[in-house]
């Protein structure tokens, strides 16, 4: 929200420069989000690596695992289909859980911010953005 504001002041001064006449459109407004910063993606790492490699694996690509005697067929993470799914999809998947597919909830474990740096790692990590 301040990037927007922010936007907007820089925007509003830009207009108003004298009386030059300026061409900004509600879209030249929108500011992109930040890229991830070194420390939220430590922050990822930091998450995935005692909660999702057990599973997931380290390069993400999951497969067959056997978890306190169950053996399941864990979401590849590196797949195309994963990289079509929002952050908000996977932060649900994370938060929730998908008790179908033997992946346990995550919400009393870590905070939506954790969810949040995990996803960043997971899409830097093994979605090359």
């Amino acid at each position: 929200m301040s990037y927007l504001f922010a936007a907007s002041v820089f925007a509003f001064g830009c207009a108003n420069d004298g009386g030059s006449s300026s061409n900004v459109t509600q879209n030249d407004l929108i500011t992109p989000l930040p890229t991830a910063t070194v420390n939220e993606l430590a922050s990822g790492a930091k998450v995935y690596e005692p909660n999702c490699i057990v599973c997931h694996r380290v390069d993400g690509t999951g497969g067959k695992v056997t978890v306190e005697d169950k053996t399941l067929d864990v979401e590849d993470l590196t797949s195309n289909k994963i990289k079509t799914f929002t952050d908000e999809k996977i932060i649900g998947y994370v938060m929730n859980g998908v008790p179908d597919e033997g992946m346990p909830a995550f919400k009393y474990k870590l905070s939506e911010g954790e969810m949040r740096d995990v996803v960043l790692y997971i899409r830097k990590e093994f979605h090359g953005k």
